[in-house]
């Protein structure tokens, strides 16, 4: 993609990805469970071998998010809309995903230790972000 709204169009099919693998792992805490396909699909940030068929190269926490050698999908989405030599950073849609991007590692921290509802909590408030 090489067009703004080529490029537009490809983050908004990863963060659609993204949040379909996400509700899959709201499924598996709501059926009490903190580790397995679902918390690996969502979670894992090794880069994959081949992308996948949304073009990710990574699970969906590291291509929303980002990790410490690429931005994630969901902030290079938000700050798509920035006009042509403006900042980013003052923009509504850069401000809400950096507010969402602080919220998953409380659900990680929550699995790590096998606490459901605590999971289920910060899964809540995650969701919330989201739908904002």
């Amino acid at each position: 993609p090489t067009s703004k709204a080529e490029l537009q169009k490809s983050y908004k099919n990863r963060v659609v990805a993204d949040v379909k693998d996400f509700k899959k792992l709201g499924a598996a805490i709501d059926n009490g469970v903190t580790e397995g396909k679902a918390w690996v699909d969502f979670f894992i940030e090794y880069q994959r071998r081949e992308a996948d068929s949304n073009g990710r190269s990574y699970a969906a926490y590291v291509d929303l998010v980002g990790n410490k050698e690429l931005s994630g999908c969901g902030v290079l989405l938000a700050s798509s809309f920035a006009k042509a030599g403006k900042p980013a950073e003052n923009l509504p849609s850069v401000k809400k995903y950096k507010a969402l991007a602080k919220t998953f590692d409380p659900i990680k921290a929550a699995g790590a230790k096998g606490d459901v509802a605590k999971a289920k909590a910060a899964w809540g408030k995650t969701k919330d972000a989201l739908e904002e």
